[in-house]
């Protein structure tokens, strides 16, 4: 069986270099999202500074991890996984290991990973909330990595099949061992904890197997040229917001990049227009001030109700920004709990509990969720009833330092507001979060399959959009919303990789379209959710503002508006739901 040409292999170490650079993008983004969630973290410079510099360590770790896992045998590797290899060295070192020295390079790449724990390489996007939403991007990254590494030679074997099944397993094992139930002060005691480990086990792998093994061959050596210790040259990341810990940005430019984020959310309309008036009326506020005309200010404690997955955090996120642009908080930091961030479990600990918490989200927001159990229909928790007396009380005292937003479902949180004449009177606005509709559920799939290079061809649009026609049709209070698109895009990666498994040839297109039969809906059977896409449907498109509607399989392609002549692309578009028409009456009823 001959092997593969030239230019297979060419675009084979192509596809994986572009891997590579998306995974240290992966990283940088999360250590910025990290840092925009614990205040905390940012109070000492060294924290600062380090963090992202961390996070770099960590996935030149995990890089290393993958590519040993797919090539464990040092021996055995090929001389096209060899050129693999190489990218990944030059990747890790920023210059290249050429000639006589790549083989051993090589060598000492998988013997060194052999001693990384993928526990340990994962730890962050299992531990710290921010991050386990994010756990299906990284697993993308290291699926697609893996393929490329198994099929770069043209021949995948009964071994290479079961070193892929086996660093699967491994995922799941790091990801089952996560606990799911986590309070949110065990949350933050677990980020703590985790970045705190972070810091040393950066530290190990820059020290232990990254910069200084003894042995291991220099980055610039070439033919003749005999190994020596040496540390790599760094490559610079591509954004250098990530990796400095002051914001360079000016405050026009900090609120336009967080009205930027808003737009970008898909659907919350209402929500983006609350945001809207509140911030113009605080720029105008701010502006009246300066010229020393009368100002006010309204309370900006607010309420978020609607059900899980619906975009709270995120908004409470940016809402922060945007008080931090505009100069209402200083700092412009979120900071998340719930009751058991707030509560402690004997008496007289929960006044000094509540009160450091709140000193965390000073000059930024803070964000309780689950805000209703903090109040007992009952009226015996006086622990709760303490913790909501000494948060009023600082709502009221530091309203200048900081907004609080108390989030939940809305029939409780209503009840809560209303329960309480302190609450009522500080909450000055409540924005409703309505669950995501079929169509903006495939709008949020298409939004992380975007972000990770996935094409979504017209069967796949179609099924996803009867899958989750269905899922609405029958939600309840406890709709997953945006965690049901990401758990179903997860899913779908996940039967991606099993599918490509068996292909020996691996071309871009494959990797980066998700076909119809690759398509999951978390919560629909796949039989089901096949036998769905079998019958013929509708949806209705807009163009320009004027609906028309449309056979579902021109979902995905280019079409002709009915109203202007103009072509443009159906992405997506509300499903028609038709009615079956009523029976004719038998002869028997009409007499």
């Amino acid at each position: 069986m001959s092997g593969p040409s030239d230019d297979q292999i060419i675009e084979s170490v192509r596809l994986y270099r572009e891997s590579l650079a998306e995974t240290k993008a992966f990283y940088f983004e999360a250590a910025e999202l990290v840092r925009g969630s614990y205040g905390w973290l940012g109070q000492g410079q060294s924290d600062a500074e380090s963090f992202a510099q961390q996070m770099d360590d960590l996935h030149q770790g995990f890089l290393m991890k993958v590519f040993a896992a797919v090539v464990p045998d040092a021996s055995a590797k090929s001389l096209e996984q060899r050129q693999m290899g190489r990218a990944l060295l030059e990747h890790l070192w920023g210059k290249s290991v050429l000639g006589s020295q790549l083989h051993e390079a090589v060598d000492w790449l998988i013997n060194a990973a052999a001693d990384f724990q993928w526990d340990e390489l994962v730890r962050p996007f299992t531990e710290l909330p921010d991050l386990r939403n994010h756990w299906g991007e990284l697993e993308t990254l290291a699926m697609r990595m893996a393929n490329l590494l198994t099929n770069v030679d043209g021949n995948v074997s009964v071994a290479d099949n079961a070193n892929i099944a086996s660093m699967k397993r491994q995922f799941d094992q790091a990801r089952g061992r996560a606990p799911d139930n986590l309070t949110r002060q065990a949350d933050t005691d677990n980020a703590r904890a985790a970045i705190d480990w972070l810091r040393d086990e950066a530290k190990r792998l820059r020290g232990d197997a990254i910069s200084a093994n003894v042995g291991k061959p220099t980055p610039t050596a070439g033919p003749g040229r005999s190994p020596q210790p040496a540390s790599p040259q760094r490559s610079t990341p591509k954004t250098t917001t990530t990796e400095t810990s002051e914001d360079v940005r000016t405050p026009e430019q900090r609120l336009e990049d967080a009205k930027a984020k808003l737009d970008r959310l898909i659907g919350l309309d209402n929500i983006k227009d609350q945001i809207q008036t509140l911030t113009n009326f605080l720029a105008m506020e701010r502006k009246r001030q300066e010229l020393d005309l009368p100002t006010s200010r309204p309370s900006l404690h607010m309420a978020f109700v609607g059900n899980p997955g619906t975009g709270k955090t995120t908004v409470a996120r940016i809402i922060a920004e945007i008080y931090g642009a505009l100069g209402v908080l200083e700092k412009g930091h979120l900071v998340e709990t719930d009751r058991s961030g707030l509560v402690a479990e004997f008496a007289g600990q929960t006044g000094p509990k509540t009160n450091a918490k709140i000193d965390e989200a000073l000059d930024g927001v803070l964000f309780v969720d689950e805000a209703y159990t903090l109040i007992d229909e009952s009226g015996q928790d006086q622990y709760g009833r303490e913790a909501v007396q000494t948060l009023l009380k600082r709502m009221e005292d530091q309203r200048e330092r900081l907004v609080v937003i108390l989030a939940g479902y809305p029939n409780e949180m209503n009840a809560m507001i209303r329960s309480n004449p302190g609450l009522s009177s500080r909450v000055g606005t409540t924005m409703h979060f309505a669950d995501y509709n079929p169509e903006s559920l495939c709008r949020i799939f298409e939004l992380m399959a975007s972000k990770a290079k996935y094409q979504l061809p017209t069967e796949s649009r179609r099924r996803l959009l009867r899958g989750f026609t269905y899922l609405y049709s029958k939600r309840d209070r406890h709709f997953g919303n945006g965690r049901t698109a990401r758990n179903s895009f997860e899913r779908s990666v996940r039967r991606l990789a099993n599918r490509l498994a068996e292909i020996k040839d691996i071309t871009r297109d494959l990797l980066t379209t998700l076909q119809g039969d690759d398509i999951e809906v978390a919560g629909v059977d796949s039989a089901h959710l096949k036998a769905m896409a079998a019958k013929p449907g509708k949806v209705r498109i807009e163009c320009n503002g004027v609906a028309q509607v449309v056979d579902d399989h021109c979902l995905g392609t280019e079409i002709t508006c009915d109203d202007c002549g103009e072509p443009y692309f159906a992405d997506w578009g509300e499903p028609v739901i038709e009615l079956e028409a009523e029976p004719e009456p038998s002869s028997e009823a009409k007499r």
